[in-house]
């Protein structure tokens, strides 16, 4: 697989914007949309980071419904209205 597109979504909840990644367990917070979604892409960004050379990425994207994803599939992140 050359690509992957995560879809993620900004809410209101409790007081903040939530912004989280459809299908994993990641998300991050803010007083604004935008806060919110900046969050999340640092958020996606550490966890890349931490799994990146190791097949705990492939795993979790594919338990996830995204089987194929190699080392060198490129993961960009759309967030949705």
């Amino acid at each position: 697989m050359d690509e992957l597109v995560l879809t993620a979504r900004v809410a209101w909840d409790d007081g903040r914007y939530v912004a989280k990644v459809d299908q994993l367990p990641l998300e991050g917070e803010g007083d604004s949309v935008q806060q919110a979604q900046d969050a999340l892409i640092q958020v996606m960004r550490i966890w890349i980071e931490t799994n990146d050379g190791t097949d705990s990425l492939e795993q979790v994207l594919s338990e996830a419904g995204f089987p194929g994803v190699e080392e060198d599939t490129d993961l960009q992140l759309e967030f949705l209205e």
